[in-house]
């Protein structure tokens, strides 16, 4: 029970305590990779399910043990053997246009939040390790 409220208020940082850039950010980012749902018939789909659940698993455990940090992001170093794999099976990928283009723009999408996880990782081991967005409203004193 206590991993399922970790969940909602992680997702409930993201989704409602976020400024508007960062919100809209990963309103597309998990909207991309949510649609692996309309290709799920395709293993890359189910692939890209599984990477996800497992990302979003860790990124709760870690905002339970540590609140909402830089390291957050560090779950998605999982996409990384996932698109290797995903580009040994590129002849059998480009044979349906449509999964090959969800896959091009779930990419770029990716590729630049691991970016954006690298700065925000590279900044917590260089010492920002306290918590940047909170679910509850700290109490003024």
């Amino acid at each position: 029970m206590v991993f399922l409220k970790h969940m909602l208020e992680l997702f409930g940082v993201v989704y409602l305590r976020y400024h508007l850039l960062a919100r809209l950010w990963n309103v597309w980012l998990v909207g991309v990779n949510a649609a692996c749902l309309f290709f799920i018939t395709h293993i890359e789909a189910q692939v890209v399910l599984a990477v996800t659940g497992v990302a979003v698993v860790a990124q709760t455990f870690i905002y339970g043990r540590i609140g909402f940090t830089r390291v957050l992001g560090a779950a998605h170093i999982m996409w990384m053997p996932m698109f290797a794999w995903m580009a040994t099976r590129l002849d059998l990928i480009n044979a349906d246009p449509s999964l090959a283009q969800w896959l091009h723009v779930l990419f770029v999408t990716n590729l630049i939040s691991m970016v954006i996880d690298a700065v925000d990782v590279t900044r917590f081991l260089r010492g920002e390790r306290a918590p940047h967005y909170h679910w509850k409203r700290p109490v003024s004193v």
